[in-house]
């Protein structure tokens, strides 16, 4: 049993020896590498690739590090600092001269019969009254609630998708949407959209 011991523990010693030995020579060599070759006529390709070969990095002059507190610090200050110019006072405004009374126009001089003439409407017709103004939107097929919505307050319909999206959803009209091409008024009421769209338009 001491034999076996004392080999167990010659070769463990001899493994570690080994292994230092195995260090000091890749040590030796990268140190060699450097030298062969001098530091100032290295260029930064070469340089890179020796510090990388030593899993090192390779870093400018000029280039600041710093620690992860030194950061945090560096941005807090930037943020307590103001951003932005001085807000300025505003000038005070030039004084203006009073305003004049306005002149009094001057009377007509022939005196003529004053009372405008107004054209009486042709025998048989009587005068037209202006048709509200309606807009036709198209639907395309497979549209949901949502996309009906934001359609009809593109074109100036309705003005508030969320409340239409609401009350069409309170009627359960997201699966009764027909395709086609409707005509609405601007400022329709909700309910009377949501009864056009959900049957079928004329052809």
């Amino acid at each position: 049993m001491i034999k076996n011991r004392s080999f167990m523990i010659g070769l463990g010693s001899g493994l570690l020896v080994g292994a230092l030995l195995l260090q000091l020579m890749n040590v030796g060599t990268a140190a060699q590498v450097l030298s062969d070759a001098p530091a100032d006529k290295l260029t930064k390709e070469q340089l890179q690739e020796q510090a990388e070969a030593m899993d090192m990095e390779l870093v400018d002059a000029g280039d600041k590090r710093m620690t992860e507190e030194e950061w945090k610090q560096q941005m807090i200050d930037k943020s307590s600092k103001a951003q932005g110019s001085e807000v300025k006072s505003p000038k005070a405004a030039d004084k203006t001269d009073a305003p004049k009374a306005p002149v009094q126009p001057a009377q007509p001089e022939s005196k003529t019969d004053s009372t405008p003439k107004t054209e009486e409407p042709a025998a048989g017709k009587s005068p037209e009254t202006p048709k509200s103004p309606s807009i036709k939107v198209k639907i395309a097929s497979g549209s949901n609630l949502t996309d009906v919505a934001s359609k009809l307050k593109q074109s100036g319909i309705i003005s508030d998708t969320a409340a239409f999206v609401e009350k069409g959803r309170s009627k359960k009209m997201s699966t009764k949407i027909q395709s086609g091409t409707y005509e609405f008024a601007p400022g329709e009421d909700f309910n009377s959209i949501i009864s056009k769209i959900t049957t079928k338009p004329p052809s």
